[in-house]
């Protein structure tokens, strides 16, 4: 019996875990860096808008190119939603991961912990998407 082929607008469970161990392969190691503390203690506000657009238009861009080049006004529903799982997933391991290592101090002072995990987020974003897109 044959089988529909897999639409991939949409994310499925297997993509969300796909996400998930993409963020996961590069957040935990990026978590355990002082440096990583330091620079995200010493960051401005704006540096920090900075980084957060640049991971949302960068993991958007590789989601558009991925999945909805040439069809994107009939699914630019799934598109946001795919973008917006992908990072705020990327977020949850982020913080966790710091929460690993100790240094995501959400009860002690909740704004460098936001810092710290937007710092981790970055790079680990990109891990997300392009470990989702392998299949």
């Amino acid at each position: 019996m044959a089988t529909a082929p897999k639409d991939n607008h949409n994310a499925d469970l297997h993509d969300l875990a796909q996400m998930v161990v993409g963020a996961g392969a590069l957040a935990l190691p990026i978590a355990m860096s002082e440096d990583t503390w330091d620079i995200a203690a010493g960051l401005p506000l704006a540096n920090l808008v900075a980084i957060v657009c640049a991971a949302v238009v960068l993991v958007a861009g590789f989601v558009y190119t991925s999945y909805f080049r040439g069809r994107f006004r009939e699914h630019w529903p799934r598109f946001l939603w795919r973008v917006v799982t992908t990072y705020g997933l990327t977020l949850i391991v982020a913080s966790g991961s710091l929460a690993l290592v100790g240094q995501a101090h959400w009860f002690v002072d909740p704004f460098l912990a936001l810092k710290q995990t937007l710092v981790v987020a970055l790079p680990a974003s990109f891990a997300a998407t392009i470990v989702d897109n392998l299949s």
